[in-house]
């Protein structure tokens, strides 16, 4: 009968050998800084560059934010009148076919006031997006038409444009670094052998604010609201792009 001790300890042996081999195995293909070190020629030089590469795009897309304000002394009322201006607005915003609609926060909450009763101030908002600016603008003033106000209007670089964008600035960058290394290689008296290693960057769309003044009109008629009006300007996008390059004599 093999005493528990024997046992403990070929467990133990066991794992020590495999161990052993894992850490073998490990060694064999992670290369030491002496070799990574040997990788480089003597007369080699290793050379960091960064270059960004940079150009204008105009805005493709527009988005809206606007919002159903209500306030009152009864909290249920200005619930329910929330309530319908946002329904009527999403069931015009629906019919505008260019135009993404989804509806944004919602919340009432009481204001309360020394010596006087407690007011209820109810909001929500809901949000326009499209590549119609046009058909966005034309919606937005029929919404205001409705009561609701204009909270923010902005235009942007829509993220296909950005990524299509990216990919020429990619390009770019590299050129830029490869001729840049070619005339440091010129001054120093070496060529570029090959590109060590590569960090390319992105180069998303900003949405840009449009100034304008909110305002509430509730009285005015929809014949009489004239449509926001939607500039959609350039953007800059940049792409900055890292290299390590191997330049030898």
């Amino acid at each position: 009968m093999t005493s528990p001790l024997a046992i403990t300890t070929s467990r133990r042996l066991r794992s020590a050998v495999a161990l052993g081999a894992l850490l073998a195995a490990l060694a064999a293909v992670s290369p030491s800084p002496a070799r990574a070190e040997r990788d480089v020629p003597d007369a080699a030089t290793v050379l960091t560059l960064s270059e960004t590469a940079t150009t204008i795009v105009a805005a493709d897309r527009a988005r809206a934010t606007l919002a159903a304000e209500e306030r009152g002394a009864d909290a249920a009322k200005v619930q329910a009148d929330i309530n319908r201006k946002i329904e009527a607005a999403l069931k015009l915003a629906r019919e505008a076919a260019p135009v993404k609609v989804e509806t944004g926060g919602y919340g009432v909450y009481p204001i309360d006031q020394e010596d006087q009763a407690r007011i209820w101030n109810g909001r929500q908002t809901i949000e326009l997006d499209s590549a119609d600016m046009t058909a966005l603008a034309e919606l937005a003033g029929k919404l205001q038409a409705q009561g609701l106000v204009l909270q923010d209007l902005s235009t942007y670089v829509s993220e296909e444009r950005a990524r299509v964008e990216s990919d020429k600035l990619t390009v770019e960058a590299i050129r830029q670094i490869r001729a840049r290394a070619d005339l440091i290689g010129k001054e120093i008296g070496t060529r570029t052998v090959k590109i060590r290693a590569l960090s390319p960057g992105s180069g998303p769309g900003t949405p840009q604010p449009i100034p304008f003044k909110a305002m509430r009109m509730e009285a005015m008629a929809a014949s009489d609201m004239a449509a926001p009006s939607i500039e959609p300007g350039e953007r800059t996008l940049r792409l900055t792009v890292q290299a390590e390059l191997l330049l030898e004599p």
